[in-house]
């Protein structure tokens, strides 16, 4: 039986379109999932309604087998991380983890064990005097967590909890996070718009759009096998061609494209490569079996570190290709020189086109 369970789930202000629109998923026990997607999709509606902390339109959330969907929040069992951690500035990191535990009116001395417990957890021993605002961000961050899961919450539910800090640190709590997940074997669920951390953090991704579910899976499923072209064009970054089919047959800027699948539809379609899996070649080195290539004049190189992007225009659009720097071959491309950006069948993507 899943852990937690969505049936139906909608969520309508007034007379808006829907927030959360018939929604149905299941969380396994032990799972890691996320609510993956732009700004508006619903994931932080849903979430919330899994919280209690909005009241669904209409379905059920079942958790552990129990209908939860009418329950306060204080009856789920749920810990809660916020955005902004929600601390009390005027308590000690000490008194800010035992809030939950003094509202379920839990004994003094089984009070100080769980909080010790919980500040090592999140390695945070020698803190419980400070005040929020002596702690950076990170510290904040934990102390928030510690203060969830103190409660021995039967769901852990994170609502965009590492957007406020810089790139280094949210790196580091997303593998702390993680770790300490699967060390409690707590299911959780997390709300993020950052593929990234969707991806790296979490057991599958739900990916949601316009308030219902475009895809679920897991990371590798939504990134490589996309289902449609909104999944494709949201996680990670692409290419995107115009190009026409006719049954088995699909040309790109007039030249035919190799695809593993044919596209079961036929006229315009949009063709999608994602950068890293176009490769640039000298213009005059013949096609490999099997390779798609278009011809085109480097627009621009831009260097970030590990990898360089080249965005070539051709025929087809501009394209870009990234490729790594641990060779030294790469210092060989120039702005305006001619070249070949090729790709396999295997890594061509065939949607509908979106309207333009």
């Amino acid at each position: 039986m899943s852990h937690v369970r969505l049936d139906a789930l909608s969520k309508v202000y007034g007379s808006n379109a829907p927030a959360v629109d018939d929604l149905t998923l299941t969380v396994e026990r032990g799972e890691f999932l996320a609510l993956l997607g732009p700004s508006g999709c619903g994931k932080t509606t849903t979430l919330r309604m899994i919280a209690g902390l909005v009241p669904p339109t209409g379905g059920t959330i079942t958790v552990g087998g129990a209908d939860v969907t009418s329950l306060p929040p204080y009856r789920r069992n749920m810990g809660l991380v916020f955005q902004n951690y929600a601390l009390f500035p005027h308590m000690s990191v000490a008194d800010n983890i035992a809030f939950g535990l003094e509202m379920r009116n839990l004994p003094r001395s089984e009070q100080t064990s769980r909080i010790a417990e919980a500040l090592a957890m999140v390695r945070l021993e020698g803190y419980e005097k400070r005040r929020p605002r002596e702690l950076s961000g990170g510290q904040q961050q934990r102390v928030a967590l510690a203060r969830a899961l103190v409660i021995r919450p039967d769901v852990l539910l994170l609502d965009e909890c590492l957007s406020n800090l810089d790139a280094k640190l949210r790196e580091q709590m997303r593998i702390e996070i993680r770790e300490i997940q699967r060390r409690l074997g707590i299911t959780a669920i997390f709300v993020t718009h950052d593929q990234v951390e969707a991806l790296t953090m979490c057991d599958r991704v739900a990916l949601m759009d316009r308030g219902r579910l475009a895809q679920v899976g897991t990371p590798e499923d939504v990134y490589e096998r996309p289902a449609n072209r909104f999944v494709a064009n949201f996680v990670g970054r692409i290419n995107v061609m115009r190009g026409e089919a006719n049954g088995a047959s699909l040309a790109v800027a007039g030249a035919p494209v190799a695809v593993a699948n044919a596209p079961r539809t036929q006229g315009t379609v949009d063709v999608m490569v994602r950068p890293h899996r176009m490769t640039i070649r000298p213009e005059d080195v013949a096609a490999a079996a099997g390779e798609n290539r278009v011809s085109g004049t480097i627009g621009r190189i831009v260097y970030i570190g590990d990898v360089i992007q080249v965005a070539v225009d051709t025929p087809a659009g501009p394209l870009v290709a990234e490729r790594t720097t641990t060779g030294p071959d790469w210092h060989t491309l120039a702005v305006g020189q001619r070249v070949a950006v090729a790709w396999s069948a295997a890594d061509t993507l065939v949607f509908p086109p979106e309207a333009r």
